[in-house]
């Protein structure tokens, strides 16, 4: 437990010494413990605990019982949610080291948590995934009065990314985070370009259209075998070219090192469908590491974002009070690293390892005690 609590313990508590009856430090146990037995909202959560006091009182040295779930409420709506980002930034550098390449990013809602009284926004979370060890590295709420690109670059100074390949939908190619990126964090970047940058886009997109028309040998090109998945057949095909000398505002782009496109060709129930979608890369990467991180980057959603809402139930959550929509998505993202470190269950998936860790305890111990301090 102390291996993970040395990052957590340094947080202030910012609550009146008067009348507090329990620890910061348990709190924070105790709500890892209920949320990695599948409990997301605090009502029911106190009441799962409260059916083992007598394990928690003898695990933590409770004095005053299970904390009311109004304390838990109030305790993630006041702490400092940069703090406890960087507290978990922490621990996630002393788990990985200099592990993983890939880092992809991009935001969430959390529908539910929208704030009637303040026009009805709906909060978004901005999240950095290293794809590679399939675990959350940082987050941040992007502001009710803002949108993610002006939090991006607030992201990249959260988190270490020095060396490491950055993807980003197409809200993110913006010049200002490209330079970012190389010159400031050290990084390389894979960026998808859109209509948001429309003269890039057709920049890039009339180069390929006439280099395959005259059978270029500056194109680098890799076709992939037909893959049949429930009934759908798709092809890609991956073009990069090195010559850059296409893009008008060079100046804009300086980081710029090469150029791709993507033809994705889809057969479903008769339908033929074919989509082409464009790049710029900072480097000149190899063909294979073109194709493998544009795939890759997908997995911010298929294994962190579904994964919060389906299995954590994020989406649903309601609690918006002053900071608890960052500090309890920081709490989710904990217990899914956890439970994706957890080697001890095989291949079982997040839900299984869920209803072990509520069935007995011994194997969340076993997770805290053993598996985590020797990673």
């Amino acid at each position: 437990m102390k291996t993970l609590l040395n990052h957590f313990e340094v947080l202030e508590d910012p609550r009146d010494i008067r009348g507090k009856r329990h620890e910061l430090k348990d709190i924070f146990v105790l709500t890892i413990y209920g949320t990695l037995c599948g409990y997301t909202d605090f009502v029911n959560m106190v009441d799962f605990l409260t059916l083992h006091e007598d394990y928690f009182s003898d695990l933590l040295d409770l004095k005053y019982g299970i904390p009311s779930h109004d304390t838990f409420s109030r305790v993630f709506s006041i702490i400092n949610p940069n703090e406890f980002m960087n507290a978990f930034i922490g621990w996630i550098k002393e788990i990985t080291g200099s592990k993983g390449l890939h880092v992809a990013i991009d935001g969430k809602a959390i529908k539910s948590a929208r704030n009637k009284v303040n026009n009805g926004n709906v909060p978004y979370i901005l999240s950095g995934f290293l794809c590679d060890l399939g675990i959350s590295i940082g987050q941040i709420k992007v502001d009710d009065k803002s949108n993610e690109i002006t939090a991006i670059p607030y992201l990249l100074d959260f988190i270490d990314v020095k060396g490491k390949i950055i993807t980003i939908d197409a809200i993110g190619t913006q010049e200002e985070i490209a330079n970012k990126i190389v010159y400031e964090k050290k990084a390389a970047y894979i960026l998808k370009v859109k209509d948001n940058q429309k003269d890039l886009k057709d920049d890039i997109k009339t180069y390929f259209d006439l280099e395959l028309k005259k059978d270029s040998t500056e194109l680098d090109i890799l076709e992939t075998n037909f893959e049949k998945n429930h009934g759908r057949i798709e092809k890609r095909t991956y073009y990069i070219s090195y010559n850059t000398e296409c893009i008008h505002k060079k100046n804009k782009w300086k980081s710029v090192k090469a150029i791709g496109r993507i033809d994705v060709y889809r057969e479903e129930n008769g339908k033929v469908s074919i989509t082409r979608n464009y790049y710029i890369l900072s480097q000149q990467f190899s063909m294979e590491m073109f194709k493998n991180i544009t795939r890759e980057h997908w997995n911010i959603e298929c294994s962190l974002h579904w994964r919060l809402d389906v299995i954590l139930n994020e989406d649903h959550s309601t609690n918006k009070k002053d900071n608890s929509i960052d500090n309890l998505a920081i709490i989710r993202k904990i217990v899914f690293n956890l439970a994706r470190l957890d080697s001890s269950m095989g291949n079982l998936t997040l839900k299984k390892k869920l209803t072990r860790y509520a069935f007995d305890f011994k194997n969340i111990e076993n997770l805290l005690f053993c598996i985590i301090p020797s990673i």
